[in-house]
């Protein structure tokens, strides 16, 4: 269940999604490396809309914030209330360079990044509603990911990953209408095609936002002394 994001790279999704990008509302990118949720993300919409969004579900008709959802499960999607419209209305994608996890041993919480082997990005399936936001005063556009089964490379550390999307089922997901198409995209990111490794704590505070949130923590194995 990623409660924190990274995307500082749209180039290439750009590329692959040229054809579905009607407005890009985004334009050049404000990289970010540790997005938590009610902070912006961008996400294409199944309007053909690439924009900045709120990281945090809420459907229209949400009386307040603390109904806020950051992610959906694939397996209940369609029989929740809260998910169902939007599952079969207004999918989205969101377009990510990894997302953190951590993982717990002894009470102590290690955290990993967790990205495409390729370094490229990974496509995450989304679903979006617009909100009225009283404080704002205005509609706004909140996501958010759908998850499933964890890898078994992910599984040691989290038990749950988003959901994925190859770049040729794409359109399908934004604009297919036969829900048992929809749902076979609903499937495990491959081990192979996946990389994570530790990072520093400085990613545990929400405030702090620098490239090195992604840096590999290189540790250093302490061997046996001798005197030759």
């Amino acid at each position: 269940m990623p409660g924190r994001l990274a995307i500082f790279d749209d180039k290439t999704f750009k590329d692959d999604s040229k054809e579905l990008i009607k407005n890009d509302m985004v334009g050049v990118l404000i990289p970010k490396y540790n997005i938590a949720p009610t902070l912006p993300i961008p996400a294409l919409l199944n309007n053909g809309n690439y924009l900045y969004t709120h990281f945090g579900y809420l459907p229209s008709w949400a009386k307040d914030k603390k109904s806020m959802n950051i992610n959906a499960r694939s397996e209940s999607i369609f029989e929740k209330l809260t998910f169902r419209d939007s599952f079969r209305y207004r999918r989205c994608i969101i377009p990510i360079n990894g997302f953190f996890e951590w993982e717990v041993e002894d009470k102590q919480k290690t955290p990993y990044f967790v990205k495409d082997s390729k370094d490229d990005y990974l496509a995450i399936a989304g679903i979006w509603d617009e909100y009225f936001d009283i404080d704002l005063n205005m509609k706004i556009v909140t996501v958010a990911l759908i998850t499933c089964d964890a890898n078994e490379k992910l599984g040691k550390i989290h038990h749950r990953m988003p959901v994925v999307l190859e770049k040729k089922d794409f359109s399908k997901w934004l604009y297919d209408e036969n829900i048992k198409e929809i749902n076979s995209l609903f499937n495990i990111y491959p081990s192979e095609k996946l990389e994570l490794y530790e990072v520093s704590s400085n990613v545990n505070k929400v405030l702090f936002d620098e490239s090195s949130c992604i840096k590999k923590v290189e540790k250093i194995e302490i061997g046996q002394k001798t005197l030759f």
